[in-house]
């Protein structure tokens, strides 16, 4: 990350996966309003109108963070060496999302893995990208350790938001929390390249540090109304769509749209000896199987 491009690349993921996650919670939050239904948390979102077998986030991770560690690795060498250490850290951060993404695909695709296991993938992954940051500080000039805390700061803060929605599923504040600190990050990272690579900026300004931390509170406002904008966008999104439709076809038979629920085909007799169909509760995370 020594230069302006190796701030400006896990900036711009950042960006666009907090972009997402903000989506991703309003939209369901509005959703879940307009059907009377009790919020649930997701670790990771649906498209709207795709298929629920499709796991678009997942794979856009895969495929974003393999590109991003080819651009790294191509990049870290000169004449035959490996010699920018800095993309390492870069790399080790997009294969930590990789694998976070693998995990998505592989929940949706009904594997049998322990309940929570893309929310833990997850919080490794940014468990991994604090780690990366907080030893990215050793032997840097004031203002350049003093502006990368920031980042460390964040990502804690979205690391806490994580451990919350796993324990309380139904905050919509932890979701959108999450996804707060995620485009904090990507502003902040554009931001420290804009400063380290300016010569208006002197490393050494206790001046130009105190600057840069009322920068930091503006950008927080500015992600602040950039999420009222995606709330909007969200609401607008959700009322166009067309969900009266109340079954659901799934594999030749049909599902009440209930959440939390899947119906299956179990029976009972009922009064005068008929069959009737009963759903089978289990207990599904996303509370909204058929997205």
């Amino acid at each position: 990350m020594v230069t302006f491009i190796g701030h400006v690349m896990p900036g711009t993921f950042l960006l666009i996966l907090g972009t997402w996650w903000a989506f991703g919670a309003w939209y369901n939050y509005v959703r879940c309003k307009k059907r009377n239904r009790r919020y649930t948390c997701r670790a990771w979102y649906v498209m709207p109108g795709m298929s629920r077998r499709t796991c678009l986030e997942g794979l856009s991770k895969i495929i974003i963070c393999s590109i991003g560690i080819a651009g790294e690795v191509v990049t870290g060498f000169e004449y035959d060496h490996f010699v920018h250490m800095d993309n390492s850290q870069n790399m080790s951060m997009y294969l930590f999302y990789l694998l976070s993404g693998l995990v998505d695909v592989t929940t949706n695709c009904r594997f049998s893995l322990p309940p929570d296991t893309d929310y833990m993938t997850l919080l490794l992954a940014v468990s991994a990208k604090g780690l990366l940051f907080l030893f990215h500080l050793h032997g840097r000039h004031h203002l350049d350790a003093f502006i990368h805390t920031f980042l460390v700061y964040t990502v804690a803060a979205e690391a806490a938001c994580i451990i919350v929605e796993m324990n309380k599923p139904r905050s919509i504040l932890a979701s959108v929390g999450r996804a707060f600190f995620c485009l904090l990050q990507g502003t902040w990272f554009w931001q420290v390249g804009c400063i380290l690579h300016s010569p208006s900026w002197d490393v050494r300004s206790h001046d130009d540090m105190t600057l840069a931390t009322a920068i930091f509170t503006w950008h927080m406002i500015g992600v602040l109304a950039f999420l009222a904008v995606v709330g909007v966008v969200a609401l607008f999104t959700c009322t166009t769509c067309d969900y009266n439709h109340p079954l659901q076809e799934r594999n030749g038979s049909h599902y009440a749209l209930v959440p939390g629920l899947e119906a299956k085909s179990g029976t009972d007799m009922g009064s005068g000896g008929k069959a009737t169909a009963h759903p089978t509760p289990i207990d599904y995370r996303d509370g909204d199987f058929f997205a």
